[in-house]
């Protein structure tokens, strides 16, 4: 099995389950504006800099594009990325 359908059947148990999605491995990016994102339950960061920051989320990667970027806090569950954040991507 794939590492994106792995990621796809985690996502679909916490739907069916009815279980927060970080229960079973599955990325959570909360932003609040357009100022600072959190991101929960990451592997690491892949590439930092302050128009883009990329995020290894298990099976998917999140790519934060923005101007003036910061990360702010990281640690073993989450990373809080701060700055005018223009776009969010999951891939």
């Amino acid at each position: 099995m794939s590492k994106r359908s792995r990621a796809g059947l985690r996502e679909e148990l916490a739907e069916r389950l009815e279980v927060p999605g970080q229960a079973l491995g599955v990325v959570k990016v909360t932003l609040t504006g357009s100022g600072q994102a959190l991101v929960e339950d990451h592997r690491g960061l892949l590439s930092y800099s302050r128009e883009r920051v990329e995020i290894d989320a298990r099976a998917h990667r999140v790519r934060i594009d923005g101007e003036g970027l910061e990360l702010k806090a990281m640690d073993r569950e989450a990373l809080l990325v701060t700055g005018r954040i223009l776009s969010v991507e999951l891939e």
